[in-house]
């Protein structure tokens, strides 16, 4: 999978071929490349905590959040 966005730099996600491993590719705007081996249970579980966050992102929230700590007034 490749994704490239002008502000963000580029992603690449391959499998390495020389490991049982996932291989993440982030090149910075800046051009600074990160290289990140992921085993295949971690993988799995950054897969998965993108699908969740992905999915609470659909989900609307029914009442504005009140920080923890604040007053809050009730009106009749």
């Amino acid at each position: 999978m490749y994704v490239s966005d002008r502000n963000a730099g580029e992603i690449l996600v391959e499998r390495d071929t020389s490991s049982p491993a996932v291989e993440l590719r982030i090149e910075g705007a800046a051009g600074g490349a990160r290289i990140i081996r992921l085993s295949v249970d971690e993988a799995r579980r950054l897969a998965a905590l993108i699908l969740f966050q992905a999915a609470r992102l659909d989900r609307r929230r029914p009442a504005p959040v009140v920080p923890i700590g604040a007053a809050v007034r009730l009106t009749a």
